[in-house]
């Protein structure tokens, strides 16, 4: 499958900027649909309609109409759209964090011969994309750790944190428990618990915690008796926002005291694992960029969606069903064309780090 009509759903933070990117890497028509008009730059290929995104069977019958869908969307109106992809028998590149699992979908989507990515952004996104190139290099680690964190570059801003996304999706992050993998067994721990300080280079010291971001690694690496996804902040960020949160007070406060223009943010991503004999570590820092006024959070998260639809486009999405990024790794042609083309963007490059006797 060649895409000639790509869809893009949502014309927010995310949407926008994978639409612009879509339409200056393609020869393709690039459609942003979303509820109000959406403010596009002038591009001959890039266009956008109003549409109600929540009504899942308008939104099939408008997805019929094209080659592929790109999805940046709510979390709370992903899941439908994913749905409502297949219903249409369409392939689908989304990056919304549904509270439902994706993978609840796949045998709907294997029998319409569709292919579904989702969770390609950041993390999880690119973070499951380098664990699963990982696991197929290396075969199944004994521990896996994905770190990712957005905040501040100033660590003495308040709370050390800027607004770069939905300060609602933020608070569930606080909220829900860490779903991970001990031994053998999956549990759950509490939100914000097991702080630990990490250091990153090129950084200095952050403080991490356990946060609900393994997602679809869950089910889809099961060989890996120990897993855990952390989020990273500054040090004291945990400390001064643990009483906001108890007090419903989060979104209030941060809204009035974090939001800034320009958004000066900075991103850490590090996976690590380790086998018996070796250990191998990935690392990703990201920073607002003062030439295009991108924040690393948009670059890191939108720029990977928009390279993963671009893949999708030139039909290097091999096979029907629900494909998460830690299962797109195992295509040996699929991560360098990611890895590659982020770094084209001034997103990297990915530092690897090898420890060990392999």
């Amino acid at each position: 499958m060649t895409a000639r009509r790509i869809l893009v759903l949502g014309a927010g933070a995310q949407g926008r900027v994978i639409a612009v990117d879509l339409a200056r890497s393609l020869d393709v028509a690039i459609t942003v649909a979303d509820l109000r008009p959406a403010a596009l730059p002038e591009l001959p290929n890039l266009s956008g309609i109003e549409a109600d995104l929540s009504d899942a069977s308008a939104l099939a019958r408008r997805m019929a109409e094209f080659d592929l869908v790109v999805g940046a969307l709510p979390s709370r109106l992903g899941f439908g759209a994913m749905r409502a992809a297949i219903d249409a028998r369409r392939p689908m590149v989304d990056v919304s964090f549904s509270a439902e699992d994706p993978l609840s979908l796949d045998a709907d989507a294997r029998r319409a011969g569709v292919t579904i990515a989702p969770d390609c952004g950041l993390a999880p996104g690119l973070s499951h994309l380098l664990a699963g190139r990982m696991a197929v290099t290396d075969g199944p680690p004994l521990e896996l750790e994905m770190m990712v964190g957005g905040m501040a570059q100033d660590p003495a801003a308040p709370y050390g944190y800027v607004v770069t996304w939905s300060l609602e999706d933020l608070l569930e992050e606080y909220l829900r428990p860490a779903r991970i993998r001990r031994a053998g067994e999956e549990c759950t721990e509490p939100p914000l618990s097991d702080l630990r300080p990490v250091e990153v280079p090129g950084v200095g010291t952050l403080e991490s915690f356990l946060s609900d971001g393994l997602r679809t690694a869950l089910a889809t690496m099961p060989g890996i008796p120990d897993m855990a996804e952390r989020t990273l902040r500054w040090p004291g960020h945990v400390e001064a926002i643990r009483p906001l949160v108890a007090q419903g007070r989060l979104v209030e406060e941060l809204r009035a005291r974090c939001t800034r223009e320009p958004a000066k943010d900075l991103v850490v991503l590090v996976v690590r694992a380790r086998w018996r004999d070796h250990a191998v570590e990935a690392t990703l820092v990201d920073r607002w960029d003062e030439q295009t006024g991108l924040t690393a959070m948009a670059r890191t998260t939108a720029l990977t969606t928009s390279v993963v639809a671009q893949l999708a486009a030139a039909g290097g999405l091999a096979g029907a069903g629900v494909r998460p990024l830690e299962l797109v790794a195992a295509d040996p042609g699929a991560f360098p064309f990611i890895t590659d083309a982020l770094a084209a963007r001034g997103v990297g490059p990915v530092r690897v780090t090898r420890s060990g006797t392999r």
